[in-house]
């Protein structure tokens, strides 16, 4: 019998507000590009309850988790390791900005590869560069029906 994978699970949060996306910029390793607020749950943290505490812990805004948008995987050996060589998943969230204020600050202690943030025109995003490379499928998972939820965190 084979052993069982790990995988690390990390969620992100795409926040929508005004016609504009929240993108955190980073310049490290990958060179400079733009990440969605979020990170790795935690052992026994509902996705949606991981999704608002990173958003919190990364830019100091209050959010909800709504609807999950798309998962995507990184397997390392498929990708020569590129981003580790650890196994990987990123649930991708629709969430809902619950404050009036929209200006982010940097995590204590700040990341030191973060750069900061932008609030940036969904028309604008295919010409980012996001990692994971996901801008096409973001854009077409935000224009599907509000109440499609492919999540189901209720077993």
């Amino acid at each position: 019998m084979s052993d069982l994978p790990r995988i690390s699970v990390s969620v992100k949060a795409a926040i929508v507000h005004d016609g504009r996306i929240l993108l955190l910029s980073y310049d490290d390793h990958s060179g400079f590009h733009y990440n969605l607020p979020g990170g790795k749950a935690r052992t026994n943290e509902p996705l949606r309850d991981a999704v608002a505490r990173k958003v919190w812990d990364e830019t100091g805004l209050r959010v909800r988790a709504e609807r999950l948008l798309f998962v995507v995987e990184y397997a390392p050996a498929l990708y020569a390791h590129e981003f580790g060589h650890t196994h990987k998943t990123q649930h991708n969230f629709l969430a809902e900005l619950l404050d009036e204020n929209v200006a982010p600050r940097k995590s204590d202690p700040p990341d030191p590869d973060q750069v900061g943030f932008a609030w940036v025109p969904l028309d604008d995003l295919p010409g980012k560069k996001l990692l994971p490379r996901v801008a096409g499928q973001l854009l077409t998972a935000l224009a599907e029906p509000a109440d499609r939820d492919v999540l189901v965190d209720r077993w």
